[in-house]
């Protein structure tokens, strides 16, 4: 059998390692704007989607349109909604009203959504007062529960070649800088000799 030596250096392929980031978030005022204006393209979305029927002549599609109630049209707006947001926030990490008011869909690593966060993103905006979460959200943080339970941020578009964010910090890199002393260091800066002794 192989002897196998605990010393030797591994072999296994070091991975890039993705840093999580410190972002701010976009203004309450942008994101309100955001909301604003995706929800009138939602609503333009629904009316097309009506005008189409309408033009195709179908007669059974046209008495189900006229014949229409509440909660089935809450439930199309709905369906819309979600189409819209998971398409647009997953395909390109923003939509029509966040391209409007330089905003981005970003993850905690910076990165754009994808098509998975970007569907439930778009999910947890049908929680029932969603919209007002954010409204109410710490100042700092600006954040709905859409945002929250997906573990994203709407940031302002950062200019070519500017990061996204910070490096979140951690207690690795203080050590990293030397804020806990070393005792060589603490011996050659005050000047005093340094004297080791190794107990037996």
């Amino acid at each position: 059998m192989e002897e196998q030596n605990p010393y030797r250096a591994s072999s296994a392929a070091v991975a890039d390692v993705v840093e999580l980031v410190d972002v701010e978030s976009a203004t309450k005022w942008r994101r309100f704007f955001n909301w604003l204006i995706d929800k009138l393209i939602v609503l333009l979305c629904g009316a097309l989607l009506g005008v189409l029927a309408a033009l195709s002549g179908n007669e059974a599609v046209l008495a189900w349109i006229d014949r229409i109630d509440r909660l089935t049209d809450i439930l199309l707006t709905a369906a819309i909604t979600v189409v819209y947001y998971a398409f647009m926030e997953g395909a390109f990490g923003f939509t029509i009203g966040k391209l409007i008011t330089n905003t981005r869909v970003v993850d905690e690593y910076g990165r754009a959504p994808g098509f998975a966060r970007a569907f439930l993103r778009s999910l947890c905006r049908l929680i029932p007062f969603d919209a007002l979460s954010l409204l109410f959200s710490d100042g700092e943080v600006r954040r709905g529960w859409h945002d929250s339970l997906t573990k994203t941020y709407v940031i302002r578009r950062p200019r070519p070649g500017q990061r996204v964010g910070r490096p979140r910090h951690a207690i690795s890199s203080q050590f990293g800088e030397g804020i806990v002393p070393q005792p060589g260091r603490v011996a050659a800066d005050t000047g005093a000799a340094a004297s080791i002794t190794v107990a037996p």
